[in-house]
C-alpha cells in the first residue's frame, strides 16, 4: 500500500510540471491547444527585413518581429516598457540600461552591449538616430545620450532593432521570429521557441497580393487568414463570387475597427503675403469647421480634438480650443456665422462694393485656394471639401477648390501654392511626428508655420527624457498650433482590417489596428472545446521486460472520437511512447515494464493534446513483479583423474531457459582434505562460463566433490557439482593404520601385563 501511494504521489507531481510547460517544440509541448498553426497575411509589396534600409510601412511591421529592441510600445499604456532591457534609468540626458541575461541571436550568439553599440552607430550613420548621440557600455550594460534629442530616443529610438555586430548587410536579429524562407513574394517566419517570449505560432507567412481585390477574394476562398493593410470604408460590403455563392467581408469574415492614425486635417497656410497668415482671419474660418458634420458625412470615423489623436492617452491635451460651428436643425439645418462674420467685419475684411464678396482691408482683391483630393478617390472626403468651402462662400469669400491627386497633393503642400488644404495626414502613436509638421524646418510643414516660441516647445519635447516633462511639452505644443488655428484636425479614420472568421483568436487591439506586434506574439488558434482521454492496459500485471498493451482513447467533450490527436505516454517522468490517434480516436503502444525489486504498482499516465482543443491527461495502474528464473549450473572438470602435482581445470556454465547468463556471481566449495581453487568465487563471462583450476595434495589416492553456486539478479538460485580424483603422492608406502592403539602404545602394555604376571606369581608362591 505505501509503495501506491508513492507512486501516485510522483504521479501527480508529473501532471502538474508537464501542465505548467512552456514551449519547447512546434507543439511546445502544451496541453492548452493553442500553440502550434500557421497565420497568412497579405503584404501589398516585397519586404525588405534590413532595418538599415528598409522603408516601407509593409516591411516595418515585420522587422520588429525578427529582431529585439530595447523596448516595445506596452498595448495598455502606449508608452515604451523594457523588452531587451531589463531595466533603464534616467540622469540628465543619458538613458542607461540594463539589458535581458537571456537574449541571444538566431546563430545562438548572445546579444550584448557591444550588438547594441554597433546597431546605433549603424542607425546614427543612416540618420535613424540622432547625429549628436553617443552610446557607449560593455557586458550587460549600455548608454545612450543626446543633448538635442534625448525624448525621441526615449520614444520611437528604443524601437530600434538590434543586429548582430559586423552584419550590416545581412543583419542577424534575435526577435520572437526567424525567417526560414523566403522568395520575391513570400516570406516565412518560424517561431523562435528559444526566445524569452515564445509566440504561439508555429509560423506566419507573408505574401504579396495586388490589390484588396485579390486579398479580399483570397480570404473569402480559405487561402488567406488576414489582409495586412487597413480597407476602406467601402471595402467590407464588396461582393465577391466563390464558388458560385456570394460572399462579403464584412457578412464572411471578421471586420476589426479600431481607432486610426490617419487624420483629415484642415490646415492654413501661414506663409507671409498668404491672407490665411493673418491670425483674425484663419480663426474666423477656423470657427466655421465641423468635426461633427465631417463624421456624419464619413462612416467609421471619429470625431478629432487635437494633432495628436484622441486615443494617444499619455500624450493627448483635452484643454484644447475646439472649433465647432454653431448649427440649427429646424426648420432645416442652418449654419448660424454670426459670431465668424462679426470676427471678419472686425478684422477689415468688407464687402465695400456691394457685390456680396469681401475685400481685404486695404481693399484690394480678396480670394481664396482650397486644396483637396478628387472626389473619384474619395466621395465621402470630396463632399466635407466641398461642405467646408460652402460655409467659407457663406462668410463672403470668394474661395475655389482644386482637386489635387492624394499622391501629388503633398508636393503641392510643400510648394506653399494655397490658401487651406483638406488633406488626410498620417500620424504616429510616439508625438515625435509633431516636429515634422510644425517645426520651422520640418520635413511636413505643410502649413508653413515659422515661430520661435513653437519650436522652443518642439525641441523641449524631443530633448526631454523624463516622460513627465516630455508629456508637458508636447501638450504645449497641442496648445499652441490649435490656439493659433493652423492644423485643426476635424476627423481620424478607424482602421478597418479583415481576418479569417473563427479560426485565430488573441488580437490585440491598438489605435492604429490590429495589424501590430502584439498581435503576432500573442494571436492563436481559437479553442474548439476540450479533449477526454481514457487508459486501459491489457494486461495489468507484467514481469521486468515484459509489455502490456496501452490503449488510449481520445474523444472530444461530446464523446466523439477525435482523430490526429497527438498521445503520449509516461512512466515516472520518462515519455516511454507516443503516436497520434486514428479515426476511431485511439491509439495502442507496448509499455515494457520496469525494473522491480518486488510486487510493485506503477502508474502510466498519457497526455494527449490537439491543435485547438484544450488537452487532457488519464492514467492506469499496472503490477510489476521481477522476473524471477531458475539458474542451471553445469561443473566440468579437465580431467576426472589427476596424479599427484598436477591440476584440472574446472568449468562453471550457468544458463536460464537455455541461454547463457552473463554476469552470474558464482562460488565453488571443494568436499574433501587436501584439494582447493585456485579462484573460489567470480562473475560469468558473455557465455555464461567461469573458468578456475583444481589442485590436491594427498597420500593415498582421493575422492572430492567440487560445488558451485551461481546467484543473478532476477533469477533463482542454482547449483552444480562434478567429482575429481587425485592419485596418492608417489614414494614409500605408509604401513596401512588401523583402528586401534599404536605400536609403541602396544608395547607399553605388553610390558605392564608381564610385570603384572611376574607380581601375581610371586605372590602365589607366598600362599
Amino acid at each position: 500500500m505505501r509503495k501506491i501511494l508513492v507512486a501516485a504521489l510522483l504521479g501527480l507531481v508529473l501532471l502538474l510540471l508537464l501542465s505548467t510547460a512552456r514551449p519547447a517544440a512546434a507543439t511546445h509541448g502544451d496541453l492548452s491547444g493553442l500553440y502550434g498553426g500557421n497565420l497568412r497575411v497579405s503584404v501589398r509589396n516585397a519586404l525588405n527585413l534590413n532595418p538599415f534600409t528598409a522603408t516601407d510601412a509593409d516591411s516595418w511591421k515585420v522587422i520588429p518581429l525578427v529582431y529585439d529592441s530595447l523596448a516595445r510600445i506596452d498595448p495598455f499604456t502606449l508608452l515604451p516598457a523594457p523588452w531587451a532591457a531589463a531595466s533603464w534609468s534616467v540622469s540628465g540626458s543619458t538613458l542607461t540600461v540594463t539589458l535581458r541575461s537571456d537574449l541571444a541571436f538566431h546563430d545562438g550568439s548572445a546579444e550584448t552591449a557591444a550588438d547594441v553599440i554597433y546597431s546605433y552607430n549603424q542607425y546614427k550613420s543612416v540618420g535613424k538616430a540622432p547625429s549628436d548621440l553617443v552610446v557607449s557600455g560593455s557586458g550587460s550594460t549600455v548608454t545612450l545620450s543626446s543633448a538635442s534629442a534625448g525624448g525621441l530616443m526615449f520614444g520611437q529610438g528604443l524601437l530600434l532593432p538590434i543586429v548582430k555586430s559586423g552584419t550590416v548587410t545581412n543583419p542577424v536579429g534575435g526577435g520572437p521570429w526567424e525567417l526560414v524562407t523566403s522568395s520575391s513574394t513570400s516570406w516565412t517566419l518560424a517561431a523562435n521557441a528559444a526566445h524569452f517570449w515564445p509566440p504561439y505560432l508555429d509560423t506566419v507567412t507573408f505574401s504579396v497580393y495586388a490589390d484588396t481585390s485579390a486579398a479580399a477574394l483570397a480570404l473569402l476562398s480559405g487561402n488567406l487568414d488576414f489582409i495586412g493593410w487597413g480597407l476602406s470604408v467601402d471595402d467590407p460590403g464588396t461582393i465577391y463570387n466563390v464558388g458560385g455563392t456570394n460572399r462579403s467581408l464584412l457578412f464572411d469574415a471578421t471586420i476589426v475597427n479600431n481607432p486610426g492614425l490617419t487624420q483629415l486635417v484642415v490646415g492654413f497656410n501661414l506663409r507671409s503675403g498668404r491672407t490665411t497668415s493673418d491670425s483674425e482671419f484663419r480663426l474666423a474660418l477656423a470657427d466655421t469647421l465641423s468635426p461633427l458634420l465631417a463624421r456624419q458625412a464619413h462612416a467609421n470615423t471619429i470625431v478629432s480634438r487635437s494633432p495628436v489623436i484622441n486615443e494617444a492617452v499619455p500624450w493627448f491635451n483635452p484643454n484644447l480650443p475646439i472649433y465647432q460651428v454653431v448649427t440649427t436643425e429646424y426648420p432645416a439645418p442652418t449654419y448660424l456665422l454670426t459670431d465668424e462674420n462679426q470676427r471678419l467685419d472686425s478684422a477689415g475684411y468688407l464687402d465695400r462694393n456691394g457685390d456680396g464678396i469681401r475685400e481685404k482691408p486695404d481693399g484690394s482683391p480678396l480670394s481664396l485656394v482650397a486644396v483637396g483630393i478628387p472626389v473619384a478617390e474619395s466621395s465621402r472626403i470630396f463632399t466635407i471639401q466641398a461642405s467646408t468651402v460652402d460655409v467659407f462662400s457663406r462668410l463672403g469669400l470668394a474661395v475655389s477648390l482644386e482637386s489635387v491627386p492624394s499622391a501629388s497633393l503633398p508636393a503641392r503642400l510643400a510648394s506653399g501654392n494655397f490658401d487651406v488644404f483638406i488633406a488626410s495626414l498620417p500620424t504616429e502613436l510616439d508625438p515625435g511626428f509633431l516636429s515634422d509638421y510644425f517645426g520651422s524646418t520640418g520635413t511636413k510643414n505643410y502649413v508653413h508655420v515659422v515661430d520661435s516660441a513653437l519650436d522652443t516647445s518642439l525641441q523641449s519635447a524631443n530633448v526631454a527624457l523624463a516622460t513627465a516633462t516630455r508629456q508637458s511639452a508636447v501638450m504645449s505644443v497641442q496648445d499652441q498650433v490649435m490656439t493659433g488655428g493652423y492644423f485643426v484636425p476635424l476627423i481620424h479614420f478607424n482602421a478597418i482590417e479583415a481576418t479569417v472568421r473563427g479560426s485565430f483568436a488573441g488580437w490585440v487591439n491598438m489605435p492604429g489596428g490590429v495589424n501590430n506586434f502584439w498581435t503576432y506574439q500573442k494571436v492563436h488558434v481559437t479553442s474548439v472545446g476540450s479533449l477526454a482521454a481514457t487508459l486501459t492496459l491489457v494486461p495489468t500485471s507484467v514481469k521486468t521486460g515484459a509489455t502490456t498493451t496501452a490503449i488510449a482513447k481520445v474523444t472530444d467533450a461530446e464523446g466523439v472520437p477525435v482523430s490526429g490527436a497527438s498521445v503520449s505516454f509516461w512512466i515516472g517522468g520518462s515519455q516511454v511512447a507516443s503516436g497520434t490517434t486514428d479515426a476511431t480516436g485511439t491509439l495502442s503502444a507496448p509499455i515494457t515494464g520496469p525494473s522491480a525489486e518486488g510486487p510493485t504498482d506503477v502508474q502510466v499516465t498519457i497526455q494527449a493534446s490537439k491543435l485547438g482543443y484544450a488537452g487532457a491527461t488519464a492514467s492506469a495502474w499496472m503490477t510489476v513483479a521481477p522476473d524471477v528464473r531458475a539458474l542451471a549450473v553445469a561443473v566440468a572438470s579437465s580431467a576426472v583423474t589427476i596424479a599427484p602435482g598436477s591440476s584440472a581445470t574446472i568449468t562453471v556454465t550457468v544458463t536460464s531457459g537455455g541461454s547463457a547468463v552473463s554476469g552470474a556471481t558464482v562460488s565453488l566449495e571443494v568436499i574433501g582434505l587436501g584439494g582447493k581453487v585456485a579462484a573460489a568465487s567470480g562473475a560469468t563471462d558473455a557465455q555464461g562460463k567461469f573458468t578456475t583450476t583444481f589442485t590436491a595434495d594427498v597420500g593415498p589416492r582421493t575422492q572430492f566433490r567440487v560445488v558451485a553456486t551461481a546467484t543473478a539478479t532476477g533469477h533463482s538460485d542454482g547449483t552444480g557439482s562434478t567429482t575429481v580424483i587425485a592419485e596418492q603422492r608417489v614414494g614409500t608406502v605408509e604401513p596401512r593404520v588401523t583402528a586401534g592403539l599404536d605400536t609403541t602404545t602396544i608395547i607399553v602394555a605388553v610390558l605392564a601385563l608381564v610385570v603384572i604376571g611376574a607380581i601375581a606369581a610371586m605372590m602365589g608362591r607366598k600362599k
